[in-house]
C-alpha cells in the first residue's frame, strides 16, 4: 500500500509541474484523449449539420495535420503572437490549396462556440463553402479554434 501512495504522489508532483498544454491537442505520443476524441467528433456534426442545411452534403473529414495546426494557433494566441495560417499549416506538412481558421472566445460548451463562428460573417463563409474538406479543432479552455483546409 505504501509504494501505491508513493508512486501516487510522484505521478501527482509530476504532473503539477507539467507545462500548460492545450487541452484538445494531441499529448506527446501523438494521440487523443477519449474526451478530445468525442469532442472533435461532436463538432464534426455540428458542422455537417450546418453545412447540410446550406446544402453541402459531403462531411468534412477530421486531420491529424490541422489538428496540430490548431494547437500551434491556440500556443500562438495565448502567447500573443500570431503567426500567419499558411506558415502553420506549411509547417505541419500539409499542402492547402484552401484554407481558413475560426475562433470563439468564452464559448461556455462546443455548440455555443460552433454557433458563434456561425455568427461570424467570414468564418460562416468558410465553413459554408465548398472548399474545405478537411478539419482540426481545439478546445482551450473556453477557446476554441477550428481550422479548415483542403488539400492540394
Amino acid at each position: 500500500m505504501r509504494k501505491f501512495l508513493s508512486l501516487g504522489l510522484v505521478v501527482a508532483a509530476l504532473a503539477a509541474c507539467a507545462p500548460n498544454a492545450p487541452q484538445n491537442g494531441p499529448g506527446q505520443d501523438g494521440r487523443l484523449s477519449l474526451r478530445q476524441s468525442s469532442e472533435i467528433g461532436r463538432v464534426g456534426t455540428y458542422l455537417a449539420i450546418a453545412r447540410a442545411d446550406a446544402g453541402l452534403t459531403i462531411p468534412l473529414r477530421h486531420s491529424p495535420k490541422l489538428q496540430g495546426v490548431a494547437a500551434a494557433r491556440a500556443v500562438d494566441l495565448a502567447s500573443g503572437g500570431l503567426a500567419p495560417l499558411s506558415d502553420r499549416i506549411a509547417q505541419a506538412g500539409y499542402s492547402a490549396c484552401f484554407s481558413a481558421e475560426a475562433v470563439a472566445r468564452d464559448a461556455a460548451d462546443l455548440r455555443t462556440g460552433v454557433d458563434q463562428m456561425l455568427a461570424d460573417p467570414a468564418a460562416r463563409a468558410a465553413i459554408l463553402s465548398a472548399s474545405p474538406s478537411e478539419f482540426g479543432f481545439l478546445r482551450n479552455g473556453a477557446e476554441q479554434i477550428l481550422i479548415l483546409a483542403r488539400p492540394c
